[in-house]
């Protein structure tokens, strides 16, 4: 018998945790103000909203970005995690089930020519009936694989034109700078203009060496 066991380091549990508060937050250490007189508080839609809380200087803007940046980092930190979690598990998986995937595979090679030769003795039916289960043979999906698609358009285009699909598409670029640009309206096509969004980045602090 197999025995196939995941095993996860400390480190890795302890950086799937690492938000346990244990060591002080970047804004909390430059805005201690921000962090002890403010609440936040969870609504029912999962949405974080502070309490009586206007962002009106640059200190209070400096803290809402690093409070951004920190809970980004959080994000990437978890999804790496369950990326690297995730891989191990396909790896198991797909180790334990090799031996079970090539015993199906032997044991039908064997058992096919048996059936097929059951089954023409029967009237209108490709189903075998056993004590153990039913066997049956379905006819599979014919299959189509265009290995050269220029050569094979360059003649179908001469000799058999009806296997040539041409395929009509809309220029989107054009669309927009119809409807957007010259204001022409376009039955059957909706545009709006693109709104700001607020993007958040790191500072990137250069390093002078003597």
């Amino acid at each position: 018998m197999l025995n196939n066991t995941v095993i996860f380091r400390d480190d890795e549990i302890e950086s799937a945790s690492e938000s346990n508060g244990l060591l002080p937050s970047f804004p909390s250490v430059l805005f201690p103000d921000f962090e002890n007189n403010q609440t936040l508080t969870t609504t029912s839609s999962n949405d974080c909203v502070m309490e009586s809380f206007t962002i009106d200087n640059i200190s209070k803007a400096s803290w809402s970005v690093a409070k951004i940046l920190e809970a980004e980092a959080r994000i990437a930190q978890r999804a790496e995690l369950a990326k690297d979690f995730k891989s191990r598990i396909d790896t198991w998986l797909e180790s334990a089930n090799k031996q079970d995937e090539d015993s199906i595979s032997y044991i039908s090679f064997l058992l096919e020519p048996y059936v097929k030769n059951e089954v023409s003795k029967l009237h209108k039916t490709k189903t075998l009936s056993l004590p153990t289960g039913i066997a049956s043979l379905r006819k599979l999906q014919d299959k189509l694989e265009i290995v050269d698609a220029d050569e094979a358009l360059a003649y179908c285009e001469a000799q058999h034109p009806e296997a040539v699909i041409i395929k009509k598409e809309l220029d989107k670029a054009v669309l927009k700078d119809l409807i957007l640009k010259r204001t022409e309206p376009i039955p059957g096509v909706e545009a709006e203009l693109g709104a700001d969004k607020l993007y958040i980045k790191p500072l990137k602090i250069k390093v002078i060496t003597s």
